[in-house]
Formats: structure tokens, sequence, C-alpha cells
């Protein structure tokens, strides 16, 4: 029954509406419904004199007009709908650090605090420093109007309307570590390689500026590259000044690697080791002097003469202290001192620097963390030993934690792998280091493309601490990419594929057989020097020396698991795919999304292709004993089937780099040991077919199919001649 006046009569349905309508405007904030509001950035004087805070006001603004194109977006305006207030800061006096001191930086940390006041929002910023203030906007951009910088060269900037903030609200961020950054690892021929080192490079000064401009909008301020030895000594000086310059400008203190007299890789040298006229201490100054033409924060010292080679602070301790002494007494800079797990053998298994003034960077490397129980890199167990190394320095120098966002070389990339326990080990690792007390922060990176972004991108935004309204924020392994796609179904995946990887590639150990082998696990003992994870036995055994137990074992285990990780990671890459095609035609995260979707598809055809090689190779030792078997061409087919199905999504890929692909991704001259881009490998699958024709061929040494020019690598001209 329909009574008389009641909400269900028919009458009153009209008036039902309108009484709910109302009461649903009166309940939302009254921003969501103006439109294309004008935003006015209120920004004092003294602040906008500090070319930190100018810069990134600036910046602000048209990254604002972007994502508000129906609307005037100024500075120090007037009648806005939305004003963002800033505090008033005075310049910053320059600070120079005193001999043995931690290097300084301003408190970063700031507090939004939005209300309304009539019928404007009011967004007022606290911070005590230009660095507060720029941290701040950029975190408002990212943290909560939903702006994504995770790429240098790419971002999400979407489109909106209406203000999309409560009226009232507050967003509050603290820096984990007084020093957050990264370090380019540029003895690999990455992204940014050459623009660094050879001014002349097409567009060098604007890459380089464009990545300190990411790190600024992602709160980091600290960056550091590996100088090499074949930089032009006359026009590199002023390309330095310029990248330092504007890194400054942009709250960024920079540092450059050298090293005493490493030979490996091209790295720089500040002293010639078999030239000791003029005395080693006249070359240390003379490098210094050259090198400090530019305003350098820190110097970070390498001092061994490459991997598995002698210590140089063990036979010219005074050389090196004379270094640490001259970068801190006569510059003004820090002196960071380079760390390795390959254990320094007597005394400590971690080496120091030879002064108490100097810092030291304590390294972890690949997709393990510092304190879990298994890695096996290097030769180690783990990796445990960084972790006591780290507890034991940082009451008594700077001490920055230095791991590792990819491993290129014959690991991740360049395979290519999407190894997603990098997310799970550096969150790990941040949450331990944070607790430990460390100064700083610096993520060795070897490139960016096949996804390697989201780890960078996700570990600049762990480096905060973040309140919403007096809460602070959780986060996860994946919590910047569940950002990214904001979608429950999607989210379940994402953990699923972790999971996954977690479970085969470092639990089961199969990146013992994904990864590629390196030049050396192919050479004759002694010289077969571990690096990264590799089969406990070489394949060359398999053919000729393994027993049918042995066979029997990898059969039943790794050949198996492979088969079964590639089976589990195709079904989850073929779900992601199918709520990617839900997400809005058009929409910017479609991209970012179908590289991670290929990159994960990547490893499932890379463990099916391993599994056959590794078949067609126990099918050849079967014809070397005289067995009626099946022949191991018919398997090598498949594996060459399976490796054309994965070029397939190479090409995909290539279509979307950002860098050109001429640079990055083919052949060409470089300052590097490396005489292509850093995803050369990968345009060919080179390791892929590599192991096809090394069963084909029975040929399991350093030499066959060899892409490494050994000279340059080595380096030993070195000795002799100067950079």
């Amino acid at each position: 029954m329909i009574l008389p006046g009641s909400l269900s009569d028919p009458r009153c349905a009209g008036i039902a509406r309108a009484v709910v309508i109302a009461a649903v405007l009166l309940l939302l904030p009254l921003p969501v419904f103006a439109a294309s509001p004008d935003i006015d950035i209120q920004a004092p004087a003294p602040l906008l004199a500090t070319p930190v805070a100018r810069q990134a006001v600036e910046d602000s603004a048209n990254l604002l007009k972007r994502m508000f194109p129906r609307s005037a977006v100024t500075i120090n305006g007037q009648g806005a709908g939305v004003r963002l207030v800033l505090p008033g800061i005075r310049p910053n006096s320059p600070v120079a650090a005193a001999p043995g001191s931690r290097i300084p930086v301003p408190d970063p940390s700031y507090h939004w605090r939005s209300s309304r006041q009539g019928a404007t929002i009011v967004v007022s910023l606290s911070a005590s420093s230009a660095e507060g203030v720029a941290c701040g906007l950029y975190g408002l951009l990212q943290e909560r109007l939903g702006m994504r910088f995770y790429h240098p060269r790419e971002g999400i900037v979407p489109v909106r309307r209406t203000w999309p903030l409560p009226a009232r609200f507050s967003l509050a961020g603290r820096p984990r570590f007084q020093k957050r950054g990264f370090h380019l690892h540029t003895l690999h021929p990455i992204e940014l390689t050459e623009q660094l080192h050879n001014p002349a490079w097409p567009n060098a000064f604007e890459d380089v500026a464009a990545y300190i401009d990411w790190l600024a909008r992602n709160g980091q301020n600290t960056f550091q590259f590996f100088l090499l030895r074949e930089v032009d000594r006359d026009t590199w000086p002023a390309h330095a000044r310029r990248i330092v310059a504007y890194a400054h400008s942009r709250g960024i203190r920079c540092g450059v690697e050298i090293s005493l007299a490493m030979l490996q890789q091209q790295a720089f040298q500040a002293i010639t080791l078999l030239r000791p006229w003029p005395p080693y201490d006249r070359q240390v100054d003379e490098t210094l002097a050259w090198l400090f033409q530019a305003s350098w924060d820190f110097i970070t010292l390498e001092a061994t003469m490459g991997e598995y080679l002698p210590i140089l602070g063990k036979f010219l301790p005074g050389v090196q202290a004379h270094l640490e002494r001259q970068v801190t007494e006569q510059y003004g800079a820090k002196l960071m001192y380079a760390t390795h797990v390959i254990t320094a053998g007597q005394g400590h298994k971690v080496r120091r620097p030879l002064l108490p003034s100097s810092g030291i960077l304590i390294h972890t490397v690949m997709c393990w963390s510092a304190s879990e129980q298994k890695a096996p890199v290097y030769g180690n167990s783990n990796q445990r030993f960084m972790l006591d190394a780290a507890r034991s320095e940082k009451g008594r120098r700077e001490t920055w934690y230095w791991p590792e966002s990819s491993y290129w070389v014959g690991f991740d990339s360049s395979v290519p792998l999407l190894i997603l326990p990098y997310l799970d080990s550096r969150w790990r690792d941040m949450e331990t280091m944070d607790r430990l007390g460390v100064d700083g922060h610096l993520t060795f990176t070897s490139g960016w493309e096949w996804g390697y972004w989201l780890v960078d991108w996700s570990i600049a935004r762990w480096s905060w601490r973040l309140d919403d309204n007096g809460k602070e924020r959780p986060t996860s392994p994946l919590s910047r990419l569940n950002e990214l796609f904001p979608n429950p179904a999607m989210e379940r995946l994402w953990n699923a594929a972790l999971a996954l990887q977690n479970r085969f590639l470092k639990e089961r150990e199969l990146l013992r057989y994904l990864s590629a082998l390196t030049p050396f696990s192919e050479l004759p003992h002694p010289f077969d020097k571990p690096f990264q994870p590799e089969p406990g036995f070489r394949y060359s055994w398999l053919l000729d020396g393994a027993g049918e137990k042995d066979v029997a074992a990898l059969l039943a285990g790794p050949v198996t698991d492979l088969e079964r990780y590639a089976d589990g990671m195709t079904a989850l890459v073929r779900e992601l795919d199918k709520r990617i095609v839900l997400l809005p035609p058009g929409s910017r995260e479609v991209r970012p999304a179908q590289e991670l979707t290929r990159g994960l598809m990547v490893t499932a055809l890379r463990a099916r292709h391993r599994a056959l090689t590794i078949r067609a190779l126990l099918v050849k030792r079967g014809e070397h004993a005289g067995q009626v078997s099946p022949s191991s061409e018919p398997l090598l087919e498949k594996a060459r089937q399976v490796r054309q199905e994965a070029m397939r999504l190479v090409v995909c890929q290539e279509g979307i780099y950002r860098y050109p692909v001429e640079r990055i991704a083919r052949r060409h001259t470089s300052l590097t040991a490396y005489p292509f881009g850093y995803l050369y490998p990968v345009s060919k699958l080179y390791f892929w077919e590599r192991e096809e024709e090394q069963v084909r061929h029975e040929r399991f040494d350093a030499l066959f199919m060899n892409l490494w020019d050994v000279r340059r690598t080595l380096g030993l001209e070195s000795l002799l001649f100067r950079n």
C-alpha cells in the first residue's frame, strides 16, 4: 500500500528526488562543483629569490596548466578559486661542509593544510626551507592531485575540469634519509652515459637536465655517476659546471665517482699505475684540480684495480689517504668510499676508507636484500656482512646505503628479464636502513627500459614518509605500481606475479638459469670468478661428464620448474592483458601497463626457451653415448620458435623506448667499454640465440659468438697510458 504523502507516493517522487539531491549537494565539498577553477600560487618575493623554490614554483605552475587546461594558473595573481599559499623563506646562504662533517642539507619536510575561506579554497604550505617548498609542491602534485613522475621522459598528468580535492585535508611529508638519490652506473652504456660525458652529443645537457628535474619532482636531493677515462679533458669541465649548477638550482647535490687506478670498463683513474713520475701524490693533485673546475659536493672513490683485483689502498695507503684528505680539506667536499660485495679477505670483510672524515657507501647487488638468508651473488651465501658494516659505520662516519635497482651485463634488462623481486628487496631494505638510521640512500641504477623505471620510481617515493590527515600512509613492495593502476583485480594479479617470481626465481633459484652466463663463467680455472648466480655445473660437463642421476635430478628439478614457471606466468599475463583492455581508451596508463606485462611475458618465454635448450643438450649427451634417442634438432627448432615469439615482443617494446633506439639498442662508438647501447643484446635476443648455437656446435667457451670487446673491458693499457 502507498500511503498518501509518503516518499513512495508517486505524487511525492519529484519532491523526494529534489530533497536527496539537495542533501548530497550540501554534503559534497563546494569546489567539486566549481567549473574550471582558476589557481594561483602565492609565493613571497624572498622565496622566489631562491633558485630551488623559484624553479619548483614555475615548474608546478606549468604542470597545473596542463592538468587544468581551462583554468588560469598564475603566480601571485588575484581572484583565483584555489590559492596555494607558500611560506616566506629567505634565500639560503651557501654552507660549506667543514672537514670531517656530514654533507649539510636543509630540512625538506613539509605540511599542507587546506581550508575554505568563503568561495575560495586555500591550501597553505608549512616548510622551513626552499627545498621543503619544492618537495611540498611536487608532493601535492603527485601524492594528492594524481600526477605520476615515473620516468624522466614520460609521466602522467591527468586532465581535470574541477578541483578534485576536498575543501579540508592535510598532507605531510618527511624524508626517511637526509640524502636521497641515484647513482647512474655509466660504466655501462645506459640512457645518459654519453650525455653526461660528451657535451657534443645531441641534446646532451637537455637530457641530463630532464633527469635532474625527475629527481627534484620525486623529492630526491643527491646524484652521482661514474666518470669515464676517455672524457675530453678540454671540453668536459664546462659541461660539468653547467650540469652541477643546474642540479644545485634544483636542490640536488652532485657527486662523481672516480677510481684510484681501476683497470676495467674504462673507469676514470686518478693516477697511472706504472708511470710513477710525476709522483703519485702530484698526479692526484693534478687530477683533483682538473676535476674541481666544477663544484662537486662529493667525490666517490673506487680503490680497487677492478673486481677480484687488488685493493690499491693496501699497497698505496699514502696515496689513497692523500686523495681523501685533499678532497675534504683542499676542496671542502665530501669523500665517499665505494665498497663491493667481493669480500676484502683479511680483517674486515668490507673494506673501509683510511680517514675518519671520509664517508662510506654500503653496496649490495642484484635483486637480493641486505638481510635475507640466501643471496648467491659473487660467490657469497648472502649479503648480511654488508648490513653488519652499515651498523658499525653509521655512528663513525657518513654512511649511505647503495643498493642496485638493476644489474645489466647478463642478468636482467640485457636478457631481458623483468624481475619484480627487486621491488620486494628494495622496499624491505629501505625499511631496514630507515630503522638503522643511516644518513643516505643512493640507488645504483643501470637502465630504465623493460619496466625498470618502476623500481627507481618506487624507491624514490618510498624514501618519503607521508601522512594523510594525520595518519601515516602505508606502503608495500607494489604500492606505487598499484597507484598507477588502481584496480583491485589488477592489484591481485601483480601480487600473484611477484609471489610467483619470488617462489621460482629466488627460492627455487631459477635465476641461475634465466640469466645469461658472463664471459668469466666460461673461462678455465682460476679465471672463472663468480659474479651473478649460475648453475652449479658447466654445460660441457652435462654433455660428457654427468651421470644418469645428475641428469634425472636436473630434469625433475630446474627444467621442470622452468616449465612450471613459464605456464604460471603466461596465465597471469593473459589475465592482466584482459584487465588492460578495460582501461579507458586513450588512457596514458595503457602504455606502461603493456610494457610491464610484455616484460613479464618475456620472462615466461625465456624460461620455456631455457628448458628447451637444456633438454636439447641432454639429447646431445645421449647422441655422444651412442644411444638411440630423438635428435636434438627438433628441440632446438622449438627453442628458435619461442625466441621468434619473444622477438615480436622486443619489436613492440622498442617502439616505446623513451630514448632513440639507435642510441640505446644498436651498435655505435662509445666512451664505455661496450661498442653498443645497453639494450643491443636484447635487439637480437643475443643470449638466447647463442645458447641454441652452443648446443648445436657443442661450444661452451668464452670466445664462441663473443659479444664483448675484451681489450677495452680489461683496460690493461691504462697501466701505462694516462686517461
